[in-house]
C-alpha cells in the first residue's frame, strides 16, 4: 500500500498542494518556537533570561503559546483539507475497493499519503523559517520580559527534529478521521454519479449549531446577570474581556456550524444588487459561488474565522484602551502577545482557504474551458476570477466584522457597567491587512484555471480533462 500511496501522490499532485502549503506554514511556526525553546535551555540563554528578572520556565511560556496557536488551527485546517481531498479521491478509492483493497489497507494508504506530504512540507517549512530564527527569538523574549534584547540563537538541528516530530503528530491527528472516512467508501461509489445538493447540512451540524445557540444564550444571560448583580468595582477589564471573548466565540461557532447553508445564501443575497446583463462575469461568478455550497463554505470560512479572531481580540484591546483613556487612566495595554498568538492562526486560516480552492482547480479549469467553447472572451474568464475572489473575500470580511462587533459590543457594555466610559471600537487596520492578504491569495489561485483556459485551445483543454 505504500507504493500505491506514493503512486497516487504522483498521479495528481494538485489534490495535495493545499495540505502541503498548510504543512509548510505549520512547521515554520513550530520550528521558530522550538528554536526559542532550545535557545533558552542553553547556559548562555538561561543566564541572559535570568539577568532580565525572569526564569527559563516563565520565558518558555512564549513558545507554548506559539505551539498551541499553531497546532489547534493546523489540526482543524489539515483535517478539513484532508477530508475534502478524500471527497475528491472518493471515486479513485472506490476503484481500489473494486481491485480488492481492504478498508484497513485504504486507511493506511491515506495516512501514509498525509504523513508523506507533511514530512516534505515540514522540511520545506524549516528551510523557509531558518532566516527568521533570530528575529523570532528576540520577539518572543520581548513578549515575555518586555525588554528589547538580542539573544544568541542555539544550534537549530535539535529544534528542526522537534519541529518535524511535532508537525508529524499534528498531521497524524488531522488525518485520523479522514482516513477512517475513506475506509468506509464502498466499491459501489465507483459506478455511482452523485450531485451535490443545494443545501448540504447533515443532522450533526444542526445539532452543533443548536448547542452553539444555547451557549450564546447562556453567555448573554451571564453577561446581563453580572452587570445587574455585581457592583461597578467588581467588574474589571479582565472580566469584560473574558465574557466578550466567549460571546464572540459562541457567535463564531454558530456561523461555522451553519456555514454550508449560511455562506452561499449570504453571497446570493448581497451579490444580487448588481445588474446581471451589464456584468456577465459577475453573474457567472455568482453562479459558481452559490452553486456549490460546501465548496463555497470551505473557501470562505477559514478566512472568516481568522478575521473574526483578529477582530475579537484586537477589538477588545482597542475598546478597553479607549475606555482607559477616557477614564483618565494612563495605562497602556500590551498587544504583542496577541500578535504572537494570532499570527500562526491567521496564516493557517488563509492557507486553509487556498487549499480548498486548489482542490477545485480541475473542475474550475473544465468550467473555464467550457465557457471558452461557448464563446466567452478571455476578459470574461479573468473577470470571473476577480469577481469570485471579491465575493469570497467580502463575504468573509462581513462575517468576521459581524462576529467581532458582537464581541466588542459586549466589552463596551461590561466596561460601562464597571464605571468606565466605553464605546465599542474595532481595529479595522488589523482586519483590513488580513482581508487584503486573503483577497490577493484567493485571486492568485482563482486566476490559475482562468489563465490556463485562456492560453490553451478550449477543445484541447476539455479533452485533457
Amino acid at each position: 500500500m505504500i507504493r500505491l500511496a506514493i503512486a497516487e501522490l504522483r498521479e495528481d499532485t494538485r489534490l495535495w498542494v493545499g495540505p502541503f502549503l498548510v504543512a509548510i506554514i505549520s512547521a515554520a511556526f513550530v520550528y521558530l518556537a522550538a528554536v526559542y525553546w532550545w535557545t533558552l535551555g542553553t547556559p548562555e540563554g538561561a543566564a541572559l533570561i535570568e539577568s532580565l528578572g525572569s526564569t527559563v520556565d516563565e520565558a518558555r511560556a512564549g513558545s507554548y503559546v506559539v505551539y498551541v496557536s499553531t497546532a489547534v488551527p493546523a489540526i482543524a485546517v489539515l483535517g478539513t483539507g484532508a477530508a475534502a481531498t478524500i471527497t475528491a479521491l472518493s471515486t479513485r478509492i472506490a476503484r481500489w475497493r473494486l481491485a480488492g483493497a481492504s478498508p484497513s489497507q485504504i486507511r493506511r494508504a491515506i495516512t501514509v499519503q498525509v504523513l508523506l506530504v507533511n514530512a516534505v512540507g515540514a522540511v520545506a517549512g524549516i528551510i523557509v523559517a531558518s532566516p527568521f530564527c533570530q528575529s523570532a527569538v528576540d520577539l518572543l523574549v520581548r513578549m515575555v520580559t518586555r525588554e528589547d534584547r538580542s539573544f544568541p540563537v542555539a544550534n537549530a538541528i535539535p529544534a528542526a527534529l522537534l519541529a518535524i516530530v511535532g508537525a508529524t503528530l499534528v498531521s497524524y491527528f488531522a488525518s485520523f478521521i479522514p482516513a477512517r472516512r475513506a475506509a468506509r467508501i464502498s466499491a459501489v461509489h465507483a459506478v455511482r454519479d452523485e450531485t451535490e445538493a443545494t443545501v448540504t447540512m447533515p443532522v450533526s451540524r444542526w445539532i452543533v449549531a443548536g448547542f452553539a445557540v444555547l451557549f450564546l444564550l447562556q453567555q448573554v444571560i451571564v453577561t446581563i446577570g453580572a452587570t445587574l448583580t455585581l457592583g461597578s468595582d467588581s467588574i474589571g477589564g479582565s472580566s469584560a474581556a473574558t465574557l466578550s471573548m466567549m460571546t464572540g466565540l459562541a457567535v463564531l461557532a454558530i456561523i461555522v456550524a451553519l456555514a454550508p447553508v449560511l455562506v452561499p445564501q449570504f453571497i446570493r443575497l448581497w451579490t444580487a444588487i448588481l445588474p446581471a446583463r451589464r456584468l456577465p462575469a459577475w453573474t457567472l461568478a455568482r453562479f459558481f459561488a452559490t452553486g456549490q455550497p460546501r465548496r463555497t463554505a470551505t473557501a470562505v470560512m477559514p478566512i472568516a474565522v481568522g478575521l473574526a479572531l483578529y477582530g475579537i481580540l484586537f477589538g477588545i484591546i482597542t475598546t478597553w484602551q479607549d475606555a482607559l483613556t477616557r477614564g483618565g487612566i494612563t495605562a497602556t495595554l500590551n498587544s504583542l502577545d496577541t500578535y504572537v498568538m494570532l499570527t500562526p492562526a491567521a496564516a493557517i486560516s488563509i492557507a486553509g482557504s487556498i487549499a480548498s480552492v486548489l482542490l477545485s482547480t480541475r473542475a474550475r479549469t473544465r468550467d473555464a474551458a467550457a465557457l471558452r467553447v461557448a464563446g466567452a472572451s478571455p476578459r470574461t474568464l479573468i473577470g470571473i476570477a476577480f469577481a469570485e475572489a471579491t465575493a469570497y473575500a467580502l463575504a468573509a470580511t462581513v462575517l468576521g466584522l459581524g462576529i467581532a462587533a458582537a464581541s466588542v459590543a459586549t466589552t463596551a457594555f461590561m466596561l460601562t457597567a464597571g464605571g468606565l466610559p466605553a464605546a465599542p471600537l474595532l481595529d479595522l487596520r488589523q482586519m483590513g491587512v488580513l482581508a487584503l492578504v486573503a483577497t490577493v491569495a484567493l485571486l492568485t489561485v482563482l486566476l490559475v484555471p482562468a489563465l490556463s483556459a485562456v492560453r490553451r485551445n478550449p477543445r484541447d483543454a476539455l479533452a485533457a480533462l
